[in-house]
């Protein structure tokens, strides 16, 4: 007697493991995993959504680097606390008085002076305020820096510019009360 297999009886042996091996797939997959044959795939990440950032960038600027983070200061002390200011500068002379929401731009044509509507923006070394003349921008600029005047051998407080109809103009500025600017405006019209 043979130990040999007759070829019939592998033919069987295969067809009867044929349809076993064609089971389930997923359970032979699972089964692989579980017994460490087969890692699983990864499953994929979902895009990350945008978000607010932890930190102002008005406080901590954005930046990479070795750098230790330092501390910003939010607003110059000198501006950030005064409503009123009066600004003014030489060659050609401009002078414009800033309160309530309103500047006043005076120049040698028009020593009455024209009111503009501006906003107030504070950032750390000082305030500007931004509105339109004539359909152009109208800015003041007012920094914490001390300012000599040339002409009047004065000094100020402030470093003034004034950028009007596409010129920018640099002067000196000084904080001011509504009673100052009233008292200054009344003795021009008594000088005048």
């Amino acid at each position: 007697m043979s130990l040999r297999p007759a070829p019939a009886r592998l033919a069987l042996l295969a067809l009867i493991a044929l349809p076993l091996a064609g089971c389930d797939s997923a359970a032979m997959t699972d089964l692989r995993r579980n017994i460490g044959i087969e890692q699983p795939e990864p499953e994929p990440e979902e895009p990350a959504k945008p978000r607010a950032p932890a930190v102002s960038p008005l406080e901590q600027p954005i930046e990479t680097g070795a750098e230790a983070p330092r501390v910003i200061p939010g607003a110059e002390p000198v501006t950030y606390n005064a409503r009123a200011f009066i600004a003014r500068g030489n060659e050609p002379f401009w002078r414009v008085d800033i309160s309530d929401g309103t500047a006043t731009y005076k120049t040698p044509e028009n020593q009455a002076g024209r009111g503009i509507s501006v906003n107030r923006i504070v950032f750390a070394d000082g305030v500007e305020y931004v509105g339109v003349l004539d359909g152009r921008p109208f800015v003041v600029n007012l920094r914490a820096q001390e300012c000599q005047d040339t002409m009047a051998d004065e000094k100020f407080p402030l470093t003034a510019s004034l950028t009007v109809r596409g010129q920018k103009l640099s002067g000196c500025g000084q904080t001011a009360t509504v009673t100052t600017q009233t008292a200054e405006t009344e003795a021009e019209a008594t000088e005048g």
